[in-house]
């Protein structure tokens, strides 16, 4: 019995420690050790895995716990980290949504895990009143970080749209990239009454990178990126779609001004110089163009991108040097 007694005073001195806890009265933090349990893991073990269901709180004893999220189709990243002394898992003991990451031992680690061998709607029946008085804490303790983190956010408004632009930007061409698309142009259209999306792709570029190298390649991509912007109005967008492909977004514009946008453009880039790049005058650069129009043929974004992208295909599988403009 002493030792039982003693095994829970040490744990309720642990949660103490833990900023989480640190306002719980004694009573309280002896009630959460009951019901506490220390659990070891070896390295690289998994303590929970995302997608998994379990209401259970950690407090690191010793060790650190790296919590990993996948997307869909991609590797997993570490988006958080836990050392000694700190508690991760909080909103997910009153949550019962399958988590959201994956927590995993980075060396061996030793966890204080509540509840322990118990579910905790059965503690929550068993001491309605004291548990209730704990969780008024524990959301207050919480709810006070979340406005310290929206404060924070608040703060550095230019510092994260500055992120955001920089996360916006092809690094090579400077214009916006794949990401912008995806996340942006849903808004664009939707402020619209119409929208149209240029789709770009020089025809002979792999000729370019197999017979005057990589660096050649990369020079065209530029001047191909600079004929872009020369060739957008006010409000018009450029973006690196992959590759050697890029869009110009319209906003305001329907089919027929794609049409006359999408042949100005392949004009364009047959006249491009390139006999700084190949050292030769006998080579020339054709393009093909596809356009589509939102919201006629095209209802949202998603299906702007796709059309457009068929339509370009379309065209170089024709040959060519040519524009396919998708109409209503």
């Amino acid at each position: 019995m002493k030792k039982n007694v003693s095994d829970q005073a040490q744990k309720a001195g642990l949660l103490s420690k833990a900023s989480l806890f640190a306002s719980l009265d004694p009573e309280d933090l002896r009630l959460i050790a009951r019901y506490s349990g220390y659990r070891t893991f070896a390295s690289g073990e998994v303590i929970f895995a995302q997608g998994s269901h379990r209401e259970e709180l950690y407090l690191i004893r010793s060790g650190t716990v790296g919590i990993r999220r996948a997307e869909e189709g991609e590797t997993s990243q570490e988006i958080a980290r836990f050392v000694d002394g700190e508690v991760f898992g909080e909103l997910d003991l009153l949550d019962t949504a399958p988590r959201s990451a994956s927590a995993i031992s980075e060396g061996e680690s030793t966890l204080l895990v509540f509840p322990d061998g118990h579910e905790f709607a059965d503690i929550l029946e068993k001491h309605p009143g004291q548990f209730a008085r704990i969780l008024r804490q524990l959301l207050g303790e919480i709810a006070g970080r979340i406005r310290a983190i929206d404060k924070l956010i608040s703060e550095k408004t230019p510092w994260i749209e500055e992120l955001k632009k920089q996360l916006h930007r092809d690094r090579l061409t400077g214009l916006f990239n794949r990401v912008f698309l995806e996340e942006e142009l849903p808004r664009i259209v939707a402020a619209q009454p119409r929208t149209s999306l240029l789709v770009v792709k020089p025809d002979n570029f792999k000729t370019i990178n197999d017979t005057y190298g990589h660096e050649a390649g990369d020079k065209t991509l530029m001047l191909l990126a600079e004929l872009v912007k020369s060739h957008l109005a006010d409000g018009d967008m450029g973006a690196r779609f992959r590759g050697d492909e890029y869009c110009l977004i319209l906003p305001g514009r329907g089919a027929r001004e794609a049409s006359a946008a999408a042949e100005a453009l392949r004009a364009a880039v047959r006249a491009i110089d390139v006999r700084a790049i190949t050292g030769t005058d006998s080579f020339v650069i054709t393009a093909s163009v596809g356009t589509s129009t939102h919201p006629t043929p095209a209802p949202d974004a998603r299906a702007l991108v796709a059309r457009a992208y068929e339509q370009l295909w379309s065209a170089r599988n024709a040959g060519g040097d040519r524009i396919l403009v998708e109409e209503g």
